[in-house]
């Protein structure tokens, strides 16, 4: 893997600085006191770049205006784009590359963000955070060589070279696979405060009522794990996988229940429950998720192994309807006397731990270990979700509507400069079918729902350890309360955080009064509050 080739630029000066550390002046064209799309791309060209990263103030994607990177490029045809956020433009440059050519490579424009998140950077230091992540990821493989376009191509690169001898895993079977997409969610996203942002259905009750509780919380406390996906990836299980009757897999269940697999039950929420809900049920809409925690609610969906497990340690009684087995084995290698765990993602997960440790023992600024850590954390989520990923669609530019295919006709909108761009569909590409195996992603995404419900088989940590009177909301591996659960402190200070991947630990904590969070806007501001002042373990702060 060769090193990219990459100009980092100011979005508003058009300053930049090359993968190889020169210092790049903008070339804008005409009187242009700021520099646009076509500058950013002849700045690139200019440079021997052959992808722009953008820092700084971003142009604003102006409601019923077409997308910055569709804007006109004098010079430069447009390729296929990404504009969901973080967006990515693809550009050919028409004095060097012939339409049509498949060998052609565009310059793509991209932002820092898709590697850094929400950290403020400037050129030379987003340029400083990724030779660190670099750094980190070749200590520990010395294989990967350089990063990829995208987190996700990273980490699939990483994976790769992380998978165990021996073992090459079989795709589940087409239907299973559908299966899977259809019924298997990702995070648990709830609010948990009656008012606009709680999701009516009559199954769902409230936990705090600003009617009956008052308009006032005492406090705002923001927990999440650590590096979450990391510390839930070891011995998962790969295909081929079996089918089971209700029959079967109430059979297995009892005999293993640990082991790998997703079951369709029917269950009813206990008489008497007063928490929120364990197990989520698809709304008829088809996207939307509720978690039924009325006592005496009842219905049917499918859970992962260590869903049940927690449902089945709280209570909640269900009857099987069938599941889904996967293998957890390999054959043995080597003189091995027999088959032994698959460990498909073991290997991976413990190098990226690896790398966030490298960083975080890194002796640079502090903003630029922030954005080093949010990059492997990047790499760690885009790599599990791209596990259950069938291709993405992109938004292509032509110039008449003779060039919009047939089936594409309904997403035709008009463009900068008399253009039009409609939505391909997703394709799934042959690097992507090699990676495609969404009974990992499914896996992992179970287990984390589990575990911020009730954390781990030793100690009790997790929403459901937390008084219902105090819980305001969970949103994947974030829970929001209004006092500091004494499971999420230090172990130092009498908690269970004892700094690994995997562990629910505070973030931040404001003291009240504070209004009540009626809707997910609003507790999204106690939360980035809450995290810019952190937690020190001050006294009177409302431990349970």
């Amino acid at each position: 893997m060769a090193e990219q080739s990459i100009i980092w630029l100011d979005a508003t000066t058009g300053y930049g600085v090359t993968w190889d550390g020169r210092r790049i002046a903008p070339v804008i064209r005409g009187r242009r006191k700021h520099p646009a799309l076509v500058d950013w791309l002849d700045t690139a060209q200019a440079a021997g770049a052959t992808r722009v990263m953008l820092t700084g103030k971003l142009p604003e994607v102006e409601p019923g205006r077409p997308h910055w990177l569709a804007a006109e490029t004098p010079g430069w045809r447009h390729g296929a784009h990404w504009l969901d956020s973080p967006p990515t433009g693809r550009y050919y440059h028409e004095a060097t590359t012939a339409p049509g050519d498949p060998k052609a490579r565009p310059v793509e424009v991209a932002t820092a963000a898709a590697w850094f998140g929400n950290a403020r950077l400037g050129i030379h230091q987003a340029a400083e955070a990724w030779r660190l992540v670099t750094a980190a990821l070749q200590r520990v493989e010395p294989k990967l060589t350089a990063l990829m376009k995208s987190p996700a191509a990273t980490g699939q690169n990483l994976w790769a070279l992380s998978m165990p001898e021996g073992l090459d895993p079989v795709p589940v079977d087409d239907d299973i696979a559908a299966e899977i997409h259809a019924t298997s969610g990702q995070h648990h996203i709830e609010q948990l405060v009656a008012g606009p942002g709680f999701y009516e259905h009559p199954d769902c009750v409230p936990l705090i009522d600003p009617a009956v509780t008052g308009p006032d919380i005492p406090g705002f406390a923001y927990v999440d794990g650590r590096f979450m996906y990391a510390g839930l990836c070891n011995e998962l299980a790969v295909g081929p996988a079996r089918r089971l009757t209700g029959e079967q897999a109430a059979g297995m269940f009892d005999q293993s229940p640990y082991a790998p697999a997703r079951y369709r039950v029917r269950f009813q929420v206990p008489e008497g429950w007063t928490s929120l809900g364990i197990w989520g049920v698809q709304a008829e809409d088809g996207r939307s998720w509720y978690y039924p925690n009325r006592p005496g609610a009842t219905a049917e969906t499918w859970v992962d192994a260590a869903e049940l497990r927690v449902g089945a340690a709280h209570g909640w009684r269900f009857r099987f309807v069938e599941a889904v087995e996967f293998t957890a084995t390999k054959p043995a290698v080597r003189g091995e006397k027999r088959a032994v765990a698959a460990r498909p993602l073991d290997t991976f997960a413990e190098r990226l731990t690896g790398a966030r440790e490298a960083v975080e023992s890194a002796q640079v600024a502090p903003v630029i270990r922030d954005a080093a850590r949010a990059a492997l954390r990047a790499i760690l989520l885009q790599t599990i979700g791209t596990f259950a990923s069938r291709g993405r669609s992109s938004t292509v530019t032509v110039a008449t509507m003779n060039d919009v295919p047939a089936e594409c006709m309904g997403s035709v909108r008009k463009a900068a400069g008399g253009r039009f761009t409609y939505v391909a569909p997703p394709r799934m590409t042959e690097r992507q079918r090699a990676f495609y195996h969404p009974e990992l992603a499914a896996q992992v995404w179970g287990r984390a729902r589990a575990r911020v419900l009730d954390g781990t088989k030793r100690e009790p940590a997790g929403a459901l350890h937390v008084d219902p009177a105090h819980l305001l909301g969970i949103n994947g591996d974030a829970i929001y309360t209004t006092t500091v659960p004494r499971w999420a402190l230090p172990t130092e200070q009498g908690g269970f955080d004892n700094g690994k991947a995997g562990r629910l630990r505070v973030q931040g904590y404001l003291p009240g009064p504070l209004p009540v969070p009626t809707t997910r806007a609003a507790r999204d501001v106690l939360m980035h509050r809450a995290e810019a002042v952190g937690f020190h373990g001050e006294t009177g702060s409302g431990h349970e």
